[in-house]
C-alpha cells in the first residue's frame, strides 16, 4: 500500500460560543449588533494571528505521524506493507522550494 500524500495542517473554521447576558442599550451602553459582530471577528481574527506562536501545528504533525505509524501497523496486521517515503520526499521538496524562496 503506497500513501503519497498526507494533508499539512490547517484551521478549519474556529468556533466562538459567545452568550451575551442583559444587554440594555441605554445612555452609557451604546454597543449596538455591527459592534457585536465586529468584535467577534476581531476576536477570531486574534486566535488566527496566535496559532503561529502556539504549538498547534507541531501537535497536528505529531497526530499525523502518528496517524500514518496506525495504518503501517493496521496494514502490517494483514501481511501487507505500508510505503510512505513519497511523503518523505514531497517533504523534501516542500522543504527545498521554502529555503530558495527565503533566499530571495
Amino acid at each position: 500500500m503506497v500513501l503519497s500524500n498526507f494533508p499539512q495542517p490547517e484551521v478549519v473554521s474556529i468556533e466562538c460560543d459567545i452568550k451575551f447576558y442583559d444587554i440594555k442599550n441605554g445612555y452609557l451602553n451604546k454597543f449596538g449588533t455591527e459592534d457585536f459582530t465586529s468584535l467577534n471577528k476581531d476576536a477570531k481574527e486574534h486566535v488566527l494571528n496566535k496559532i503561529p506562536e502556539s504549538n498547534l501545528i507541531k501537535l497536528a504533525n505529531k497526530e499525523a505521524l502518528e496517524a500514518i505509524l496506525l495504518m503501517e501497523n493496521i496494514v502490517e496486521t494483514i501481511g501487507w506493507k505500508l510505503d510512505y517515503t513519497a511523503l518523505e520526499e514531497n517533504e523534501t521538496q516542500k522543504n527545498l522550494e521554502i529555503n530558495v524562496f527565503r533566499d530571495f
